[in-house]
């Protein structure tokens, strides 16, 4: 009984550690995307800055079961990030709050951007590509900072910040764009 425990830890142990953390550079796929500055990201989930408005608005279950203040599923509502040279496109939706600006009788309450990208760097940080950069809205009265994380597995997690609203962060993957999607703009 006592080498069936023994190889039981061995096990355990060798499980544990044969986990390896993939560089960033990695995927040939990603790393062509990222060169290009050709890559589209489509959120599966939202996860807005939890405040007490937030929270009491969002758990009282408006959004459906299985969405709360910490997380929203996004799964077949159309959203994108879209990058295409030094262009950045993004419909986004928004759950978090609006602390100044906003105008009366406006139907964008979500993230919309059509603007050049400012201050775009890529680097590499624990195994995955890190992607800042700045852009206005298409009414340029808002400006957002975003904050990419892409790992090697296309996973793609980013954070928005803007002069306006609470952060929202947002969890999806990365995919190469499509033409064609953007020709039809």
């Amino acid at each position: 009984m006592k080498p069936g425990i023994g190889l039981l830890v061995v096990l355990i142990l060798v499980s544990c550690g044969s986990s390896k953390n993939r560089d960033a550079t990695t995927n040939e796929h990603l790393n062509q995307w990222i060169a290009d500055r050709s890559f589209e990201i489509e959120s599966n989930f939202a996860m807005p800055m939890n405040t007490v408005a937030v929270s009491a608005v969002l758990n009282s279950n408006i959004l459906g079961p299985g969405n709360n203040s910490g997380q929203i599923n996004l799964i077949g509502n159309p959203n994108y990030l879209r990058i295409k040279g030094d262009s950045i496109y993004a419909e986004l939706p928004f759950f978090g709050e609006r602390r100044m600006g906003g105008g009366y009788n406006n139907r964008d309450t979500g993230i919309n951007i059509e603007d050049i990208a400012k201050d775009y760097t890529v680097t590499t940080k624990r195994g995955m590509y890190i992607i800042t950069f700045s852009a206005k809205d298409k009414q340029g009265n808002e400006a957002y900072n975003f904050i990419l994380n892409l790992s090697p597995n296309l996973n793609a997690n980013f954070s928005v910040n803007s002069t306006q609203r609470t952060v929202m962060q947002f969890r999806g993957a990365v995919a190469e764009l499509q033409e064609k999607e953007e020709d039809s703009e």
